[in-house]
Formats: C-alpha cells, sequence, structure tokens
C-alpha cells in the first residue's frame, strides 16, 4: 500500500542533525521555558504569568520569526517547501472539526483516570487569562499552523523512514516538552491531542484538517 505521505514528487526526508537543528530552532526557546516554567511552579513560585494580549502578541510575533528563519535554511539546503503547506478545502474543514471533536472526547474520557493536584499551572494561567477576540483570532491562527506544520509536515513526514511509530513518538515527545509549562495535566492532553492528529496525518498525508483542528482547539480553550 503507498504511504499517504509519499503522494508529492518528491517526498522529502530528514536527516537526523537537520531534523535536530528544525526542532531546536522552532522549538528549542520553548522548550527551555516551558522546563522553566514547570520548575517554578513546583518550587511553589506559581505558574508565574497569565495569558495576556500582551503575551499572546509576543508568542505571534516569536513564531512568525523563527517560522521564517526555519524556511530559509530548508530553502537553502533544497528543500521543497511546498510540502510543508497545508491546503484548505471544505471537506478539509469538516476533518478538521471532526479531529478537535474526536481528540476533545478523547481528552475528556483519559484525563480524569489520572491523579493530578487540583491545582495546576495551566489553571493557573486560564483563570488570569485576559485576551481580546481580535489578538485570539490571529494568534490561534499562528499558533496552529506553525506547530503542526513543523511537527507534522516537516518532523514527523521527514522522520518516516524510521518508522512511522518512531517519527511519531518523536514528533509526540517534542510536543510534550514544550507544553510541559501546562503542568502534567495540560501535558498529558497535548499529547493525547498530538496523537489522535498524528496518526491521522500518517494514515491521510492532510496537514489542513490538523492544523484546522489545532487552531480551533486553541481558540475555544479561550472562548
Amino acid at each position: 500500500m503507498k504511504d499517504p505521505l509519499d503522494a508529492a514528487e518528491a517526498p522529502p526526508h530528514a536527516g537526523p542533525f537537520e531534523a535536530l537543528g528544525i526542532v531546536l530552532l522552532c522549538f528549542g526557546w520553548f522548550i527551555v521555558g516551558s522546563l522553566q516554567s514547570l520548575a517554578a511552579w513546583q518550587a511553589g513560585a506559581g505558574s508565574g504569568r497569565a495569558f495576556s494580549d500582551g503575551s499572546l502578541a509576543g508568542l505571534l510575533v516569536i513564531e512568525l520569526v523563527l517560522a521564517a528563519a526555519a524556511m530559509a535554511v530548508l530553502r537553502a539546503r533544497g528543500y521543497p517547501l511546498q510540502a510543508l503547506c497545508p491546503r484548505p478545502s471544505w471537506s478539509g474543514a469538516f476533518s478538521g472539526a471532526g479531529l478537535y471533536l474526536g481528540a476533545s472526547l478523547l481528552i475528556t474520557l483519559v484525563l480524569p483516570l489520572v491523579p493530578h493536584p487540583a491545582d495546576t499551572p495551566i489553571g493557573e494561567m486560564m483563570a488570569g487569562a485576559h485576551v481580546s477576540l481580535s489578538t485570539l483570532i490571529p494568534v490561534a491562527l499562528v499558533n496552529g499552523t506553525y506547530e503542526e506544520i513543523f511537527l507534522l509536515a516537516y518532523l514527523m513526514r521527514g522522520l518516516r523512514r524510521y518508522g512511522a511509530s518512531t517519527a511519531l513518538g518523536i514528533a509526540l515527545l517534542v510536543r510534550l516538552l514544550y507544553h510541559m509549562y501546562q503542568g502534567p495535566v495540560g501535558a498529558l492532553a497535548a499529547v493525547l491531542y498530538g496523537a489522535v492528529v498524528g496518526v491521522y496525518y500518517q494514515r491521510t498525508g492532510r496537514l489542513f484538517p490538523a492544523v484546522l483542528a489545532h487552531v480551533i482547539a486553541d481558540a475555544a480553550a479561550f472562548i
């Protein structure tokens, strides 16, 4: 059976060192900050910050700059950048909504089974959140697109020659590390979501539904 991720004329692969470099470029800053935030919360210092228009606008700028840098590096290396572009469609929109609902259901069923403290970093951050719709929408669009392009279309697709499970596992590990700032519960929810969209992408090769599901999830968390 033909691999859906090999549908492109020249299916791109990612060498180990290139993949590591792009992961560090795109997610290294967030991983370090995430682990520092978790350590501070565990030490009793609290989450340290709540979501705000300013913090989300800063995230948007950082992701746009890092995305431009990563794309420039990949282009210089001869990587086919068109392989990273989600292709919107009405069928993809319905699939994306279904992915969001499926991932949400899985998270809702699994999280109550996992022992966790009543207070969590992500709970503190959401409790003090002050975010306007005019900031939330562009941030959700950019963040959802950024994460899924570099985790699914680049990293997981690029590593598939090492095996589907390995590629999915590495993508989930990266997703886990930069969501640790949310605490164990939030990080687990991110991994469960990542498993749903990752398996879907492996089976179909369709990126847009995964991007849209992420955008919906980001927006729904605040709305």
